[in-house]
């Protein structure tokens, strides 16, 4: 079976690098179709793995502007024309962006007898701050170019259970759930933290969608020094880290892409932070699986799986606005933490994916 597999963001090449290797496990023919063009640090890439193919890609500055809508209607209809001479059999379409689901509808008009797998990693615009009005015009339009287009999918599969609250009320087949994964199942590390001080770590995109201002209030209010280790990049680095400094010691390590190395960094660390504006459209983010692979504990404020796992797993605190973390339950979460290795293994292996993987595939392709 000759299978496609596309996305636009370099962020979602992990996951579609397991579809990839699921399908090839099978002996199936696989192409994955990316961007030459890096949203976070927004320039091209010098960094597409090798074998897959990048689709010359529109450069845009903003992440809310006319331009970034324009670049992914274009990379949508590129991909629309590359999978127009490929004939695969099926495609594994990663959404947004939402023209994607468009143009997909448009090729199951032509091609019916092609299988369409939609993977929802996002929900556009439901996922923005709320202090944008979703109810404007624009925004209400590009929902609708999801909702109206998304029935062409054989099935529908999300990223966390959360999305299914409004995806059902949209799609009328049936809808999997398929969490992000890492390469390997959690080793136990032994971790070098102190009881003196509170060593936090926060990973991943310092983008708009980060509550610098909560996070910092966060930490004035625990009664232990803190230090705060922050991996990542993103357009609102500058902002997260000078408000945070004004409380607690920063360490700034830019993005750390070696395995070795940020494991290394999580074994000084007691939690990790996952805290974000309020109003998003969030149920699980990708640091928390970086945090539980590592056996660490997280604060969190994100509803949905993310706060049900914590709760199921014992795996951390959730927080609401009045809520003062302790940090000795915190030392005690990391020190004793074979639950949230426990919590990874059951819920975020690439087995558990690939299985997961194969199962929908062969539910559409029998």
């Amino acid at each position: 079976m000759k299978i496609a597999v596309i996305t636009c963001y370099e962020s979602n090449e992990e996951r579609a690098g397991f579809v990839y290797d699921a399908c090839r496990s099978r002996g199936h023919d696989v192409d994955v179709i990316t961007s030459d063009f890096s949203h976070i640090r927004k320039e091209k890439r010098n960094n597409v793995p090798i074998g897959y193919l990048a689709i010359d890609t529109i450069k845009y500055q903003r992440n809310l502007s006319l331009k970034r809508m324009y670049s992914h209607r274009n990379f949508a209809k590129k991909a629309h024309l590359i999978i127009e001479k490929m004939h695969p059999d099926l495609i594994w379409l990663m959404a947004p962006a939402n023209s994607l689901i468009k143009e997909a509808n448009l090729y199951k008009q032509k091609h019916p007898e092609t299988k369409l797998i939609i993977d929802i990693i996002d929900m556009w615009p439901e996922s923005l701050p709320l202090s944008i009005d979703k109810d404007l015009l624009p925004f209400r339009m590009w929902k609708n170019i999801r909702k109206d287009n998304i029935n062409c999918a054989d099935l529908l599969v999300t990223e966390c259970d959360l999305y299914q609250d409004i995806i059902s009320k949209e799609y009328k087949g049936k809808i999997e759930t398929i969490r992000w994964a890492r390469n390997s199942t959690a080793i136990v590390n032994m971790v070098e933290v102190s009881d003196n001080k509170l060593s936090l770590c926060y990973i991943g995109s310092i983008n708009n969608i980060i509550d610098s201002e909560k996070i910092a209030n966060v930490i004035s209010k625990i009664r232990m020094p803190v230090e705060l280790h922050v991996i990542g990049e993103g357009e609102n680095t500058s902002h997260f880290l000078e408000t945070v400094k004004k409380v607690c010691e920063v360490i700034y390590y830019g993005p750390i892409r070696d395995e070795d190395k940020k494991t290394e960094l999580f074994n000084k660390c007691h939690a990790g932070i996952n805290i974000y504006k309020d109003g998003l459209y969030i149920g699980l983010t990708v640091k928390c699986i970086d945090y539980f692979e590592h056996g660490m504990p997280i604060i969190n404020n994100i509803k949905g799986d993310t706060w049900k796992l914590v709760e199921e797993y014992k795996a951390g605190i959730n927080i609401n606005e009045d809520t003062v973390v302790e940090p000795q339950k915190l030392i005690e979460l990391r020190r004793d933490n074979l639950h949230i290795y426990k919590l990874y293994n059951e819920n975020f292996t690439r087995s558990v994916f690939t299985d997961k993987c194969l199962k929908v595939i062969d539910e559409v392709c029998g």
